[in-house]
């Protein structure tokens, strides 16, 4: 979990970078389009990210429930 946990604190990173990077580019007055499309496509990869740690984390969560209860009886 620690592993995922990094992963989406990475994530949430780049994204933050790229929404910065929008915003100066936006005050250099940038090709504000791909930047646009850009960070579209970050919030896309992190919406997907998300989904799968919580998919990955439920599975973990009844997999380590499982064998507790297999080791104790």
């Amino acid at each position: 979990m620690i592993k995922l946990d990094d992963a989406i604190t990475r994530l949430e990173g780049a994204v933050d970078n790229v929404e910065n990077a929008f915003v100066a580019a936006l005050a250099r007055g940038g090709d504000t389009e791909a930047l646009i499309a850009e960070l579209e496509a970050a919030k896309r990869d992190y919406a997907a990210l998300a989904a799968t740690t919580d998919e990955v984390s439920e599975k973990l969560d009844t997999t380590i429930s499982r064998l507790k209860f297999v080791l104790e009886n």
